[in-house]
C-alpha cells in the first residue's frame, strides 16, 4: 500500500513528470542492498533461528493455507480502495486498485518512495480526466487518513499488550501507559486539526514559532512568520469538505484494510503451529505495521520482521515459527505487492482506451 508524503500543487496543471536523478538512483539502490543485509542478518539473529529451520517450519503450509492467505491479501487490496472513493467523489474501485497497485510498487522499491508515488498518482487522475485540485484534495485526506492510522496502530498494540497474559519487565507498565497517553494525545491532536480550524491555525502558529527558533539556532534565513499558519487553516478547510462526505468509506476502507491483514497473519500463526492470544498477535502486527514506517529501507525491510519475530519470541512463540510467520507476512504485505504492481500498470495500459473513451463520454 501506499502512502503519500510529498506537497501537493496548487493548481489545475499537470505536475511536471517526475524523473529520478543520479542520486536518487544510486541511494535507492544502496537503500535496497542495506534492505537485503538486513533482513538477511536482522531476523534469524531477532529470532534466534537459522534460515533452514523456518524454511522446514513454512513447509507445513498445506495449499488451503495458501488459498485462505491469498484470498485475504486480495480482499485487502479491494477493501482499502473505499479510502480513494471516498476520498475523491467520481473515481471507481477499478481505479482506486490501479492505484494503490502501482503506487505500491514504487513505494516497495525506493526508501523515499512517497514522491514517486504521488507523481504516480497524478499521473493517472490526469489520464482519467481528474483535476489536479480533486487530486491533490484526495492525496491530503488519504495522507491523513494513514497518518491517524499509523499513530492508531500502536495505540491498538498498546492496549492489546497490556491485556494479554505475556510476562514482561517490570518497569514495562509505566512506559507502556506513558507511550499509550503520548500516541493518544497525538491522535486527538491529529483529529481536532481536522474538525477546527481555530485548531489547526493554533498549531500551525506553534509549528511556525518551532521553525523560526530553529532558524534563528542554525543561523539561516528565518521563514514567513504565518506560513504554516495559513497552510494548516488552508488544508483543514479543503480537507473538511471531502471528510464530510466520505469519512463513512475512508474509515471503513482504512480499518476493514488492516483487518483483513491482522486476519492474515492470525491464520499463518495458527497454521504454523504458534500457540498465540489474539492480544499477543495484534500488538506484534502493530509493531510490524509501525516498523514499516522506518525510511532507511523501502517499506522499513529488515527492520520491520526483526522486529516482529523479536516480539514473537518474547512472547512465547518458538523461533522458527516467528521467524516462519514473518517471513509469510513479509511476503503478503511487500514481495507480492512488486509483482502486482507489475501487474497493474499492465492492466493501467491495457484499459488506457476503455477510460479515455468514458472521459469523452462524460465530457
Amino acid at each position: 500500500m501506499t502512502t503519500p508524503d510529498a506537497p501537493l500543487p496548487d493548481g489545475d496543471d499537470p505536475p511536471k513528470k517526475w524523473r529520478p536523478s543520479g542520486f536518487q538512483i544510486a541511494a535507492s539502490l544502496a537503500s535496497l542492498a542495506l534492505a537485503v543485509v538486513l533482513f538477511g542478518l536482522l531476523l534469524p539473529k531477532a529470532a534466534g533461528t537459522g534460515w533452514s529451520e523456518a524454511w522446514d517450519v513454512l513447509t507445513q503450509l498445506s495449499w488451503l493455507d495458501v488459498v485462505v492467505m491469498t484470498g485475504l491479501w486480495a480482499l485487502g487490496l479491494w477493501l482499502y480502495t473505499y479510502v480513494y472513493t471516498g476520498s475523491m467523489s467520481g473515481i471507481t474501485h477499478g481505479q482506486a486498485l490501479a492505484l494503490n497497485l502501482t503506487g505500491s510498487l514504487v513505494s516497495n522499491l525506493l526508501p523515499f518512495g512517497g514522491a514517486a508515488g504521488v507523481a504516480n498518482t497524478y499521473g493517472l487522475t490526469f489520464t482519467w480526466g481528474f483535476s489536479g485540485i480533486r487530486t491533490s484534495l484526495m492525496v491530503l485526506v488519504s495522507g491523513l487518513a494513514n497518518l491517524l492510522i499509523r499513530i492508531a496502530l500502536p495505540v491498538i498494540g498498546l492496549f492489546a499488550l497490556m491485556g494479554s497474559s505475556a510476562a514482561l519487565p517490570d518497569a514495562a507498565g509505566g512506559v507502556l501507559i506513558t507511550t499509550l497517553v503520548v500516541l493518544l494525545l497525538a491522535a486527538a491532536a491529529v483529529f481536532a486539526m481536522l474538525v477546527s480550524p481555530r485548531i489547526a491555525g493554533w498549531l500551525g502558529a506553534v509549528g511556525d514559532k518551532a521553525l523560526w527558533g530553529i532558524a534563528r539556532l542554525l543561523r539561516r534565513q528565518v521563514p514567513a512568520d504565518d506560513r504554516l499558519h495559513a497552510a494548516a487553516i488552508d488544508m483543514q478547510s479543503r480537507a473538511s469538505v471531502v471528510l464530510r462526505r466520505g469519512w463513512p468509506a475512508i474509515t471503513f476502507g482504512m480499518v476493514a484494510y488492516y483487518a483483513s491483514e491482522l486476519a492474515l497473519f492470525l491464520w499463518a500463526l495458527d497454521a504454523l503451529g504458534a500457540e498465540l492470544g489474539v492480544a499477543e498477535t495484534t500488538a506484534a502486527f502493530a509493531l510490524s505495521r509501525v516498523l514499516t514506517s522506518v525510511v532507511v529501507t523501502p517499506s522499513g525491510v529488515g527492520v520491520s520482521e526483526a522486529g516482529t519475530a523479536g516480539l514473537l519470541v518474547l512472547f512465547g512463540t518458538p523461533p522458527a515459527i516467528a521467524a516462519a510467520a514473518v517471513l509469510v507476512l513479509h511476503f503478503y504485505t511487500y514481495l507480492i505487492e512488486i509483482p502486482a504492481g507489475i501487474a497493474g500498470w499492465g492492466w493501467v495500459l491495457a484499459m488506457r482506451k476503455r477510460w479515455n473513451k468514458e472521459r469523452s463520454v462524460m465530457g
